[in-house]
């Protein structure tokens, strides 16, 4: 996974609703790949809290915007 050390002042994390320069990642959002690129949402690395599900293999996050209002 490929970190940048500074969020893009034009955009804001979708989790907690701000662009603080700190440091962040950029995940691919499906259906937006023309084969070759895709479109990407920037998150801050520290507001991720991944969960892994190992009888279905996979990685996920859940989201609950009513605890981060």
């Amino acid at each position: 996974m490929k970190t940048f050390k500074h969020f893009p002042k034009e955009s804001k994390c979708p989790i907690c609703k701000t662009n603080e320069d700190k440091e962040c990642i950029l995940v691919p959002i499906i259906g937006t790949s023309d084969g070759s690129i895709c479109e990407g949402e920037t998150f801050h690395l520290l507001c991720l809290e991944p969960i892994y599900d190992k009888s279905l293999g996979i990685i996920y996050q859940v989201i609950d915007d009513n605890k981060r209002k």
